[in-house]
């Protein structure tokens, strides 16, 4: 017998057939897949412009610092902390009085979700053991302690100041540098990320750019001094 539709006002009339509704989720399910990626992107530049703009006040709170301290930067070896693992401790917090300035969104969410971290190790320094819990997301310069001074600085513009670094969850050093302490910048946001260099602007850049950024001597250093500890050249390899 030939199936007959459902005549008006039968509680059928209307309805979806199985395969009207496999087909609508099937629509749903390749609308989903279109659109989570780019909202994810969406949400992760909303990230990176927060982590953008904690490094511009980070740069800001150093050229402060500076104004009260004859032109000097703070120190690589204390501007994060005094007392290891205490922020609040370093010589740059009484400038921004926010601990969520130093740390980007992102790797605050990755570090409260326990997604493995790159496994790099702190580096030596005064004051012996560098290692506590994170609670940051940016390196300072260590070549800046070749000139503190900066009104000798040569091109401030082109001398990196703080970096978004790709750092363990214990590493608490603070720093980063060409040679001992070097740090790769951590691309994490849609593949990029972020420097503020000694002038306060804020450079963005990917893996290659950030590769080809600190072969430069300019990068790390601000003067032409870059003699180390007993007298080894820090800058050797270096453009």
């Amino acid at each position: 017998m030939k199936p007959t539709m459902p005549f008006p006002g039968h509680p059928w009339a209307g309805a979806f057939t199985l395969i009207e509704l496999l087909v609508v989720i099937a629509i749903i399910a390749i609308l989903a897949g279109l659109l989570l990626p780019v909202l994810g992107r969406a949400k992760e530049a909303g990230r990176s412009t927060v982590c953008a703009n904690n490094l511009r006040q980070m740069g800001l709170a150093s050229v402060m610092y500076s104004h009260d301290h004859r032109g000097h930067l703070p120190s690589f070896r204390d501007w994060l902390y005094v007392r290891l693992g205490d922020l609040s401790t370093g010589k740059l917090y009484p400038y921004l009085k926010s601990r969520s300035t130093y740390q980007c969104p992102t790797d605050q969410a990755e570090l409260r979700s326990g997604k493995r971290q790159p496994t790099v190790p702190s580096p030596p320094g005064p004051g012996g053991n560098r290692n506590a819990k994170r609670d940051y997301s940016y390196a300072m310069n260590c070549g800046l302690c070749h000139g503190e001074d900066m009104g000798k600085f040569i091109a401030p513009s082109q001398t990196m100041l703080y970096m978004e670094a790709w750092m363990g969850p214990q590493d608490y050093s603070g720093q980063a540098g060409p040679t001992l302490g070097a740090r790769t910048l951590s691309t994490r946001h849609n593949k990029r990320g972020h420097y503020v260099m000694t002038d306060g602007h804020v450079e963005r850049m990917n893996e290659k750019q950030s590769i080809a950024a600190e072969r430069l001597k300019r990068f790390w250093f601000p003067t032409d001094l870059t003699t180390g500890p007993g007298g080894m050249d820090m800058a050797r390899g270096l453009q």
